[in-house]
């Protein structure tokens, strides 16, 4: 019997008689393995990987420490970095221009800095610190005056990073991206609306 009629007759036995099923099965014949011949071909690829298997450890040890390694590294500097942060965030603000924030004309929240621009300025990184303490901030660095049309943007919390060789320009439009304030440049003041 050929296979193509073998694969017809598993396909659709209902076609044929148990006779001729019974017939095509006592046919086909079926290569029974030799036990003992693939034990010893398993046995020999076994044996050949646990050679090769201490060399793998090695290597997997070593790749393990060495990026163990790099994530600690990588976490020192991160919680040193933070923790630098926060020493410089309460020293942003003194006691008395917050005194100065406080004294607002007309209950508007006008603020107004009378100091003179700086010469040399600084990179800031804010973090969940309020608008009135970065405006602060910005109007020493570059010397403009701040105008707060509405008190509630005084107390919004930014997270707010600038360099140094920032214009005033682009970091009043990092600020305008947020949905909540909305900052123009009139001159030497900025209105906060």
């Amino acid at each position: 019997m050929k296979n193509k009629d073998r694969i017809h007759m598993l396909l659709h036995p209902e076609q044929y008689t148990e006779e001729q099923i019974d017939q095509m099965l006592d046919e086909t014949s079926i290569p029974v393995p030799d036990v003992g011949e693939e034990w010893q071909r398993f046995k020999s690829k076994r044996q050949h990987r646990r050679r090769q298997n201490p060399m793998m450890r090695w290597a997997a040890i070593i790749v393990t420490v060495g990026a163990l390694s790099g994530i600690t590294y990588a976490a020192i500097l991160h919680f040193r970095n933070a923790n630098n942060v926060k020493e410089e965030t309460p020293a942003l603000v003194s006691p008395q221009k917050l005194q100065d924030i406080d004294n607002t004309e007309a209950g508007l929240g006008m603020t107004q800095t009378e100091e003179k621009k700086d010469t040399i300025r600084q990179d800031h990184q804010f973090n969940n610190v309020e608008l009135q303490q970065i405006m602060l901030q910005l109007s020493r660095d570059y010397g403009v005056k701040v105008v707060f049309k509405n008190n509630a943007s005084r107390t919004l919390r930014f997270y707010l990073k600038w360099e140094a060789n920032d214009s005033i320009e682009d970091i009043l439009n990092r600020i305008n991206h947020f949905e909540k304030v909305h900052l123009t440049l009139s001159g030497e003041t900025i209105t906060i609306e």
